[in-house]
């Protein structure tokens, strides 16, 4: 089987992809983040069954390149996720971690691999460096999963995408120190490397970055070739910096990803979205090719009690030491920083830079420099394995998790949006109205209700709506296209399957030109427009619950109120759900919150 995999292509890349595919679909079902499944089918494939051998079906040639290119685009992306309003709070906490903190990092892993594995020191030290890395691909599902507080949030993720760079140029450093072994040079040569990287990396990339957000803003790319030119520019702000200064690619694509986000260009979204994409296809195929390409023999002597040891040390201690010298004098509480010093997955970077190393020490000669790989790998699995597990019940035991987010964010705060936003707070979830008109928030203000003034549409609104707890969209204003775009919005935080809006009116252009994947879901059950909505409320209509038994259901309830009641919400628990122009089945134990109107008032449909 595994020469029918080296002989044609075209299985080695549908397999790949195929496998990919399972694993993220596979990590999506069970919420953890899918570096675990990728890694574990990847090291079947290849070392355990032998099915394929990427580097010998690619070549190390053009492997190494290619997964270099990959891993810049993925920190591209991470940097348009960047926003700088987001860690004003907390910026000093943020520098601290890459700088202060990966010295630490480098020194204390360097140490624990020097003192229980046995590794010599130039091995150690680049282990050290290999490992200061966290990244985005791990950290960004582990923050979704969990909903730490904004705050630790915002640090992991700005933490996950700046220390990439970081640790990539230590471990050049480092690395090429090795190779320079005791001559006079060394120390010079290593810190004109150390210069070098950084000015090239910067300035590439700050220059890419002003290029590119140049061209959005002026609108100089056609809608249809913007993700093309990004993805080529990305590319060759890669090659170029890495041309100059070895691995300084890595660094250049962070910072022209940070400055295109923070430059208020038009179709960011657009862009973001389709980075999104390439970002998973390429961790998919990464994780699996890197794990494939691990020799079993050196794997196997890797795995024992003193490499486990070392996992804990590095988790229990290095991090913890990282973590609380670079809070001194901080906001943070100590719970906050509790929960940080748990949270410390190794992701793709770690394991694209170590797998290049490693094989270029052993052309070099460098006895066990092979262990380095299988080494770092199982510090990868080690630790995304008991992150991706305990951090949601450690985050509930600290009281640093945001509550489950089953709350409402109601677009419009008028009277009909203010009546169903204080019946839901009453229930006992988060609501959050907004308005552009002031009179509809202080009223909204007035009558207890959270309220935000202005529109969810401006980019303004992202700094400065808070949505702790919130998990769904209501678009409820009598505006269809409005409704429509704040679905578009929104789909990307909530998920596009607890999005909703109202119907759009009959007389409105929005229900002819709008399709199905550019609005959201139609609320309340036969679909109900803002008119007919407002409406029933004018009418006397109330809002009643209404518990489902097995003795009483929704054929009795229709006996009672008759067809003419408009069923909107079912709660089931803590949880809830929105009615939608889906057929409505309820099962025993929940509860139907719908607006009725008193029997003489039912109007005839």
């Amino acid at each position: 089987m595994a020469d029918l995999f080296h002989l044609n292509p075209g299985f080695f890349i549908a397999l790949t992809v195929a496998l990919g595919a399972a694993a993220q679909w596979l990590a999506w079902r069970v919420s953890l983040p899918a570096i675990l499944p990728l890694l574990i089918i990847g090291f079947l494939i290849g070392p355990v069954f032998g099915i394929v051998a990427p580097a010998d079906f690619i070549g190390e040639d053009l492997l190494f390149p290619a997964i270099g290119l990959a891993v810049g685009l993925i920190l591209f992306e991470g940097g348009l996720t960047l926003r700088l309003p987001e860690v004003r709070e907390v910026r000093r906490v943020v520098l601290n971690l890459v700088i202060i903190g990966a010295l630490i990092t480098w020194l204390g892993c360097t140490a624990a691999a020097y003192y229980i594995v046995g590794l010599n020191l130039s091995l150690s030290a680049l282990f050290g460096a290999l490992v200061i890395v966290t990244g985005p691909t791990v950290i960004g599902p582990l923050v979704r999963n969990v909903r730490p507080t904004a705050r630790i949030a915002n640090v992991l993720k700005w933490e996950g995408i700046l220390i990439d760079p970081v640790g990539a140029l230590v471990a050049v450093l480092v690395f090429e120190y090795i190779l320079l072994g005791n001559r006079s040079e060394a120390l010079g040569q290593t810190l004109l490397l150390f210069l070098r990287f950084l000015t090239v990396g910067t300035v590439i990339g700050a220059i890419g970055g002003l290029f590119l957000a140049f061209l959005l803003r002026r609108r100089f790319i056609p809608d249809y070739l913007i993700n093309l030119v990004a993805l080529a520019l990305v590319f060759t702000v890669f090659a170029l910096s890495n041309g100059f200064a070895e691995e300084s690619g890595l660094l250049a694509t962070t910072v022209a990803g940070i400055i295109v986000a923070n430059r208020r260009v038009p179709n960011i979204e657009g862009v973001l979205s389709f980075k999104e994409d390439l970002t998973i296809l390429f961790i998919s195929l990464l994780f699996l090719v890197l794990a494939a390409n691990i020799e079993l023999a050196s794997f196997m002597q890797a795995l024992s009690w003193s490499s486990l040891a070392l996992v804990a040390v590095i988790m229990l201690v290095v991090r913890p030491l990282n973590v609380f010298a670079s809070t001194l004098r901080s906001p943070l509480s100590l719970r906050e920083k509790l929960f940080l010093s748990w949270i410390a997955p190794r992701g793709i970077v770690a394991a694209a830079v170590t797998s290049l190393f490693s094989a270029r020490l052993v052309e070099a000669g460098f006895e066990g420099a092979g262990i380095l790989t299988s080494l770092v790998f199982i510090v990868i699995v080690g630790t995304v394995a008991l992150n991706s597990v305990t951090a949601k019940p450690v985050a509930q035991f600290l009281g640093v998790a945001e509550p489950d987010p089953q709350g409402l964010f109601i677009m419009g705060a008028h009277s009909v949006a203010r009546r169903i936003a204080a019946f839901l707070k009453t229930e006992g979830f988060s609501v959050v109205v907004s308005d552009t008109n002031w009179s509809n928030v202080a009223t909204a203000r007035i009558e207890g209700l959270e309220a935000y003034y202005g529109s969810p549409l401006s980019e303004r609104s992202d700094d400065e709506l808070r949505l702790s707890g919130i998990g769904n969209l209501l678009a409820l204003t009598p505006n269809d296209e409005a409704n429509a775009l704040a679905a578009l919005k929104f789909a990307r935080e909530f998920g596009s399957s607890h999005v909703y809006q109202l119907e759009p009116g009959r007389s409105s252009r929005a229900r002819e030109n709008l399709r199905e994947e550019q609005r959201g879901r139609l609320i309340f059950y036969g679909g109900t427009t803002y008119a007919q909505l407002n409406n029933l409320f004018n009418k006397g209509g109330e809002l009643r619950k209404t518990p489902i038994t097995a003795e009483f259901n929704l054929e009795n309830f229709e006996e009672v109120y008759g067809k003419d009641y408009l069923p909107m919400f079912v709660i089931r628990g803590k949880r809830i759900s929105v009615v939608t122009e889906e057929s409505l089945e309820l099962e025993p134990g929940v509860t139907l919150v719908s607006l009725v109107l008193a029997p003489k008032e039912r109007p005839e449909r």
